[in-house]
């Protein structure tokens, strides 16, 4: 159903309009009553209703002045049909200015305002399917663009297109609200779209399946946003787990990156430490901020993980876990929980990028050592780093050994190590151990090219990007590519791009 306010200072009026029209026939409900402009404005503000039945004569505010109020306020202004016991051209003239629905004069014919339902009812219906497939469009394309920027792709290309997008300057700040639930994810996402009341925002879902929004760093925008995901919170509170977190940063887009990272820090943090509930980045206490994790013992960590090392496992997460000062057990177990918790995203991060089963390791550590959200004793800390170490270090091994199963997957691994260098087919059979012919047309079959595409393809793209980021010459371009020689270079360059190297720049 449609909602439909009715604002008029005269109670019989209002009496008619209710009693006489057959509102749920044409698909309406009366949503609120006002006899004057100011407590039809808080209504409209608190209800938005999709359409207003408004006189133009009332006390305080008139009807004019609510409707070029909600037009200049309101990011999505419901429609308004205007009543008038005067035929003052004026005030049609005005009122088509607004671009009102319709201009009724009183005494009101319930024929005329049957007529003038049927044709509101069908715009409406018309304009929100065209609005749900272009949201539908919209926000397919935002999600594309959000992931690719958080994973690291920062071409010039795509940064303009997020500009664009967020219609926001470089030297903007940038804020991002993440949310964690387990309740429908598009209902959230439909609320926000209707509800956060920040201009030009699509929300999106990141990599890990958490509802994202981001909005310039202005102060309104920044309480716009705490507030609405206050307003998730409490509102899913009986019913569903919402955690929330918001993250702040400065520099327009190059810090999409770092004020999402800030707030999946604080979301992941304040559902270790609760399970739901609102966070702001800010709030964190110091000794729980991202500046107190210990980034080289945890790298320490990751080390003997990822080379397998099982013996050094203990060690290495002991270490961790201690003060970095003096080696001794640190009595703070929140800073205990913080570096267990960088260290399970750091191996998240691994065991995704070999395209494992995340959820499943997660659940597999859950059952061996616990929740880590009930741990309250530095044994029980230690014990969960251990046994979530080891078990990353099957998991990855697994995982490597099925990613490395085909000898073509390792020498197409080497290739992309070592384009820039001299590289020969024959060279690469006598150092896997296979025939040349034989390696050459496994090589195609597994990547689609032939050795020598899939090489040049390499260096073009490598030299495509040093003309994006750098000021280095055409002839150093070529050298750091692969090509010894630059006029080679070029006349491959033409060849698969179909403009010169300097051109290329000068597009870019």
């Amino acid at each position: 159903m449609l909602d439909v306010l009715l604002v008029d200072d005269e109670p019989w009026v209002l009496e008619g309009l209710r009693t006489m029209v057959n509102w749920d026939k044409y698909g309406f409900q009366i949503c609120g009553e006002a006899e004057n402009g100011n407590a039809a404005w808080a209504m409209i503000e608190n209800l938005q209703p999709d359409l207003v039945f408004t006189d133009i004569h009332m006390p305080s505010v008139n009807g004019l002045e609510l409707i070029d109020r909600s037009k200049q306020v309101l990011a999505r202004p419901p429609r308004f049909v205007i009543l008038s016991g005067y035929d003052s051209f004026e005030y049609v003239k005005t009122a088509l200015e607004q671009r009102v629905e319709d201009y009724l004069l009183k005494p009101i014919d319930e024929d005329e305002i049957e007529t003038v339902l049927e044709l509101i009812r069908r715009k409406i219906l018309e304009e929100q399917i065209s609005a749900k497939v272009h949201q539908r469009e919209n926000a397919l394309y935002v999600n594309c663009l959000f992931n690719r920027l958080l994973q690291g792709d920062d071409s010039i290309e795509l940064r303009y297109e997020v500009s664009k997008t967020l219609r926001m300057e470089a030297h903007e700040s940038m804020a991002c609200l993440l949310i964690s639930t387990d309740t429908n994810k598009d209902e959230v996402k439909t609320w926000l779209y209707s509800h956060a009341g920040i201009p030009y925002a699509e929300p999106f879902l990141d990599e890990e399946g958490n509802i994202g929004l981001f909005a310039d760093g202005l102060h309104h925008s920044l309480k716009q946003l705490e507030a609405a995901g206050r307003n998730l919170v409490e509102m899913y509170s009986d019913r569903a787990l919402m955690t929330v977190a918001c993250g702040h940063d400065s520099s327009g887009v190059n810090t999409l990156r770092s004020a999402y990272e800030k707030a999946l820090f604080a979301l992941k943090w304040k559902r270790y430490q609760c399970g739901s509930g609102f966070v702001n980045h800010q709030e964190l206490p110091q000794k729980d901020s991202m500046a107190k994790v210990n980034q080289k013992a945890l790298s320490d960590v990751m080390d003997v993980i990822i080379s397998g090392e099982q013996d050094r496992v203990e060690g290495k997460v002991n270490a961790m876990l201690a003060n970095p000062d003096s080696e001794q057990t640190v009595s703070d177990i929140e800073y205990v929980r913080v570096q267990l918790i960088a260290l399970e995203m750091s191996i998240l991060k691994h065991l995704k990028e070999l395209e494992g089963d995340v959820d499943r390791f997660v659940q597999q550590v859950q059952q061996m050592a616990g929740d880590i959200i009930g741990i309250n004793s530095y044994p029980a800390f230690q014990q969960y780093g251990v046994i979530l170490s080891l078990n990353a270090l099957k998991a990855l091994q697994e995982q490597r050994k099925k990613k490395e199963f085909s000898t073509i997957f390792q020498v197409e691994q080497y290739v992309n190590q070592e384009f820039r260098n001299k590289l020969q087919l024959q060279e690469l059979a006598q150092k896997f151990h296979m025939n040349a012919n034989y390696l050459g047309q496994a090589f195609k079959q597994q990547t689609g090219k032939t050795f020598r595409e899939y090489l040049n393809d390499k260096r073009i793209e490598e030299a495509k990007r040093l003309l994006r980021q750098s000021n280095m010459s055409i002839t150093d371009v070529a050298v750091h590519s692969g090509y010894l020689s630059a006029d080679y270079f070029i006349s491959q360059f033409k060849r698969m791009t179909g403009t010169a190297p300097s051109q290329y720049r000068k597009l870019q």
